[in-house]
């Protein structure tokens, strides 16, 4: 059923002659929808199956949340001309923009993602589909709440099937307590509770195989807190197993810091620099076990899995390079993305594919990078390399990621043209 949408859509689209300039006279996006069947690329085979184009809605936020163009009252921006994606600078006419989950999944599908991460579910209440409801009413999740939240993941479901999407996941809710010794009182609480089945029977709906959240399983660096963290999660996918849904963290640079395992030491010199301390300092040692590391040497392989940001994974390898050992010396330990990924493939089911460029800075000055669209000529982390040697080729979905995106008001079409930029790069990445 997919399929023939998807190719139906895509054969509507091309007028049955599959060019670039046959799309891009068809639909009110204008140009941009220009290359989604058009994609080259360099030689050798695809690193990124069609079927795992994906991207997270966080990098389209502002979207969402506008007046779409079916309402009469769309945003007007730039979506690009006759030399876009070639060009980046050629903007193009001033045409209305796409508002709202149904004409910015027309959009994604047109310039050739396959897949969506959502980041949120919300919009603009004068959109098609309305507002998304809130299933906690009054403190609980009632009959009623649930009713109305779920019927809208059906809304969602039909925009996806329109377009011949699947959703791959969602940054969303994550429960705060669950079945285990740790958790408040041993037990999970009832809102938790009501509240998380809800939400797996929304992503149950929509399709999505996995779920998750923006952040680390925990904030803390001790080896303790990891300990518990993998008890909460371990429960929280049990709960999520006969949905045949897999929740996972997500990751940021921190994640990547090392794990306080070891006794209090005394240090001289400074993590970063290596230079001399006004004053000693009494720390707790490391080992060089990685945060997620442990994350993933405390989980049950085939129940946990983790999405990594790789971009924040470079950030990482930038930053947090030192450590202070179990007799107080400094230690340089640099942090592979690749090598990390490639010795436990199948625990890394998702990527944020989020594309950088080199700062310049010294190892340990600021973040080493800044995120621009995937694939741009100023990138500097080797995703040709990276998706070539991660292992399990056509196991992982990528999905492009660029915080920056939005334009504001000044270019309120700007994360829709990188967006576009990025999936024909991703879809045009060989090796």
């Amino acid at each position: 059923m997919v399929l023939d949408k998807k190719l139906s859509r895509r054969q509507l689209l091309g007028a049955g002659i599959g060019g670039a300039a046959a799309v891009a006279t068809i639909g009110p996006f204008g140009q941009a929808a220009a290359f989604a069947d058009s994609a080259g690329g360099q030689g050798g085979g695809r690193l990124i199956p069609p079927a795992k184009v994906g991207t997270i809605t966080f990098t389209q936020r502002d979207v969402p949340g506008r007046l779409g163009i079916s309402t009469g009252s769309p945003t007007m921006g730039y979506l690009g001309g006759a030399n876009f994606p070639a060009d980046p600078t050629d903007l193009g006419p001033l045409v209305p923009l796409p508002g709202g989950w149904k004409e910015l999944l027309e959009y994604l599908a047109r310039v050739g993602f396959e897949q969506i991460e959502f980041a949120g579910y919300g919009q603009n209440a004068a959109n098609p589909g309305g507002a998304a409801p809130n299933p906690v009413v009054g403190g609980a999740v009632t009959p009623e709440s649930a009713a109305a939240y779920l019927a809208y993941g059906q809304t969602l479901r039909g925009f996806l099937d329109d377009n011949g999407l699947e959703a791959i996941g969602n940054h969303g809710f994550i429960p705060n307590t669950w079945p285990g010794p740790n958790s408040a009182g041993g037990v999970m609480s009832t809102l938790d509770h009501d509240r998380w089945i809800v939400e797996l029977e929304f992503a149950s709906i929509v399709g999505m195989p996995f779920m998750g959240t923006g952040g680390d399983p925990t904030g803390s660096s001790a080896v303790e807190q990891w300990d518990i963290a993998a008890e909460k999660w371990e429960a929280i996918n049990t709960l999520a197993l006969p949905y045949g849904i897999s929740i996972y963290p997500h990751n940021h640079d921190a994640a990547y810091g090392f794990v306080q395992d070891g006794p209090m030491v005394t240090v001289t010199v400074a993590r970063q620099t290596g230079l001399p301390l006004e004053t000693p300092q009494v720390v707790r040692g490391e080992s060089g076990l990685r945060k997620m590391q442990a994350y993933l040497d405390r989980t049950d392989p085939n129940l946990c899995r983790i999405e990594m940001d790789i971009y924040w994974a470079y950030v990482a390898q930038h930053i947090h390079r030192w450590r202070y050992d179990w007799e107080g010396n400094r230690v340089e330990d640099i942090f592979d993305p690749l090598a990390q990924v490639a010795k436990q493939t199948l625990r890394y089911p998702l990527y944020h594919a989020k594309d950088g460029d080199s700062t310049g800075q010294a190892p340990g000055v600021g973040q080493g990078y800044t995120m621009i669209p995937f694939g741009d000529p100023r990138s500097d982390i080797d995703f040709a390399t990276f998706f070539k040697e991660q292992g399990e080729k056509g196991s992982h979905n990528p999905d492009y990621e660029q915080d920056n995106a939005p334009g504001g008001a000044a270019d309120p079409g700007r994360s829709l043209r990188f967006s576009a930029i990025s999936a024909h790069n991703m879809n045009a990445l060989r090796g």
